[in-house]
């Protein structure tokens, strides 16, 4: 649930608001300016946890990747699906 709610972030943090001011209206008083900080609240402590677990995105191409060349990976597989498939037709 958790690499969930760290995925999407944005959505939780809606839902989340969305909520708190359900409750607070339930509750008698319906305070929007409270739901809406306390969703910035947890898309902040969701973003620093995403930070911290994060690893590589798409957009990070400066993150050391352990030495592993991951375009001659991609190649291999590539030229073993293409030999696979052209041993598949006789």
């Amino acid at each position: 649930m958790l690499i969930l709610a760290v995925r999407f972030r944005g959505p939780m943090s809606i839902a989340f608001a969305i909520l708190c001011l359900f409750g607070t209206w339930n509750a008698g008083e319906a305070q929007p300016v409270l739901a809406a900080i306390m969703g910035i609240v947890l898309y902040g402590g969701l973003a620093i946890i995403g930070s911290i677990f994060g690893g590589r995105g798409e957009l990070d191409h400066e993150a050391r990747s352990g030495d592993y060349d991951y375009a001659a990976e991609q190649a291999r597989l590539a030229s073993e699906y293409h030999r696979r498939d052209r041993e598949s037709r006789f």
